[in-house]
């Protein structure tokens, strides 16, 4: 592993980069943060891990809506819809 490049990838890491932007996340009207418990890529924990980074910047509970729910990392395009109407619904206030 080379150092130079891990810490390149790591000052894209949203969890990482929370601290930096927290004005602009607190500026944010709808977050949607949502995996599967089994993901392949534990997307589960960096997904709470991120939903952490953002209520510590002060983003309101009311603007995220954060889920786990059952299943892997594929075939989950039935949450689409899920996602899309409660973000809508965010945005058109």
């Amino acid at each position: 592993m080379r150092p130079e490049v891990w810490e390149r990838w790591l000052a894209w890491d949203p969890v990482r980069m929370v601290p930096d932007h927290a004005a602009a996340i607190r500026s944010l009207r709808a977050v949607w943060i949502d995996a599967g418990t089994s993901d392949e890529y534990y997307l589960d924990l960096g997904a709470e891990a991120f939903r952490a980074a953002i209520a510590a910047a002060a983003l309101p509970a009311e603007r995220v809506h954060f889920e786990l729910f059952d299943a892997g990392h594929a075939a989950i395009d039935y949450r689409y819809p899920l996602s899309l109407a409660w973000l809508a619904g965010r945005l058109a206030r």
